[in-house]
């Protein structure tokens, strides 16, 4: 499975702590397994929700494509859908 990184991912991603950037990576890596949930609402496409931590992080999902779009803690993550 391929996947590709937003630059509005990249950008929060480094200024994580390099602990969370491995745990981060790690669940990412693991996707379709790990704590995943469909984000309700009609979305074209459907985004996906990854927790790790404190942190969402969502993504979009295709046969061989995973586009990870934000990374942001729980509270902040679903305001920043739309952009």
């Amino acid at each position: 499975m391929r996947v590709v990184y937003s630059k509005k991912f990249r950008k929060k991603f480094s200024k994580l702590d390099r602990k969370l950037q491995q745990k981060v990576f790690s669940a990412i890596s693991n996707i379709p397994t790990g704590d995943i949930k469909k984000l309700t609402g009609k979305r074209t496409p459907v985004i996906y929700r990854l927790r790790v931590s404190k942190y969402r992080i969502l993504f979009n999902l295709d046969d061989e494509l995973v586009k990870i779009l934000i990374i942001d803690s729980r509270g902040d993550v679903y305001k920043n859908i739309g952009d």
